[in-house]
C-alpha cells in the first residue's frame, strides 16, 4: 500500500524526515508553502500531504475499482486501528499517529478525505478530488479555529483543475487570507502563474508563493 518501515529501527523524526523529502518530490507547491510554517505545524502539514499522496496515488497504481477499494478500506482500517491503540508498519500510519494523539489530525477527518477520493477514483473524475476539504483541514492544523469560506474552497479546485492543464479563460477572484493559515494555503497563488506560463521556472515559482505569504492575496 505504500513504504514501509519498522518502528523499531526508524525514529519518529527519521519518518518525518522521509516524509518530507516525498512531498517535495511529489507535490513541490504545498511543499514550499510549508516552508514558512513552525516547525510542528510544518510537520503536521507534511504528514497531512503524505496521506494525501497515498490516497490520489491509487489512481496510478490501480485501474481495477475492485483493488482500489480494496487500497482505500486499508487505510480505513488503519485509521479505526490507530483510535484502538493498533499501529500498522507503515511510515505514513506511524505518523498519522501521532499528529491524532497531538490533536493535529481527526481520524474522522481523515476517513472523509479517503471517502471523497474514493468517489472520485470509482467516477473515474479527478474534479471529484477533494482538494477544497484538504485545504480546509490543512488550514485547521494551523488554526484549529479556521473556517474556509466557499470562494477558498473553489479556488482550491481552480488551483487544481490548472495542475492537470485543464484550461482556464478566467479565473476566480484573488482572496485574502489570514497570516495564520498562509503557510496553508500560499500555494494556490500559482493558479495565475500556471495560467500564463504552464511550466514556469523555480525561481518564478518560489517567489510566487513568497508574494502569497508578503500579502495574503492568492
Amino acid at each position: 500500500m505504500g513504504v514501509m518501515t519498522s518502528p523499531a529501527s526508524d525514529s519518529l523524526k527519521e519518518i518525518h524526515m522521509r516524509l518530507d523529502e516525498r512531498v517535495r518530490a511529489m507535490d513541490e507547491p504545498r511543499w514550499l508553502a510549508s516552508r514558512y510554517a513552525a516547525e510542528a505545524d510544518r510537520t503536521a502539514l507534511i504528514v497531512l500531504y503524505a496521506f494525501y499522496y497515498e490516497l490520489a496515488r491509487v489512481r496510478v497504481a490501480v485501474t481495477d475499482q475492485t483493488m482500489g477499494q480494496i487500497r482505500f478500506q486499508w487505510w480505513r482500517d488503519a485509521l479505526n486501528e490507530i483510535e484502538q491503540g493498533q499501529l500498522r508498519e507503515h511510515d505514513v500510519v506511524q505518523a498519522l499517529a501521532d499528529q491524532i494523539a497531538g490533536a493535529r489530525l481527526e481520524a474522522p477527518t481523515l476517513t472523509a478525505l479517503i471517502e471523497r477520493h474514493e468517489a472520485a477514483f470509482l467516477e473515474q473524475d479527478r474534479s471529484l478530488e477533494p482538494e477544497d476539504l484538504l485545504i480546509s483541514v490543512a488550514a485547521r492544523c494551523l488554526d484549529p479555529a479556521a473556517t474556509l469560506e466557499k470562494p477558498l474552497a473553489d479556488i482550491a479546485l481552480e488551483w487544481a483543475a490548472l495542475r492537470r492543464s485543464e484550461a482556464r479563460t478566467h479565473l476566480l477572484p484573488r482572496q485574502k487570507i489570514a497570516a495564520r493559515i498562509r503557510p496553508a494555503l500560499a500555494h494556490l497563488r500559482l493558479r495565475h502563474l500556471w495560467q500564463q506560463d504552464p511550466n514556469p521556472s523555480a525561481l518564478k515559482t518560489r517567489l510566487s508563493v513568497l508574494m502569497a505569504m508578503l500579502t495574503g492575496r492568492i
